[in-house]
């Protein structure tokens, strides 16, 4: 081990120099850290289909009321309770 240290001892230190290689030595971590985030994620891949090549939409059969008089008359008492109001 060396007797002397390789910097000198400083008794009287600048903080704002202290500070500030704090902030960069931090900036500098962030942005590597975004930088290997960045190059590790999947690129997004879109397809375009053209037109031609989409498929149809398959058609739902429409449902049947199972009681048309019943339907109707439920409309007409929807009717009534608006016209109360």
């Amino acid at each position: 081990m060396p007797s002397k240290p390789e910097k000198p001892l400083r008794l009287f230190v600048n903080p704002l120099a202290v500070w500030s290689n704090l902030a960069l030595k931090a900036g500098e971590a962030m942005l590597a850290s975004a930088h290997a985030a960045a190059s590790r994620t999947n690129a997004l891949r879109v397809a375009v289909l053209p037109t031609a090549d989409v498929p149809q939409k398959a058609q739902a059969p429409k449902k049947a009321r199972a009681n048309p008089a019943r339907a109707k008359a439920r409309s007409k008492a929807k009717a009534k309770k608006r016209a109360k109001r």
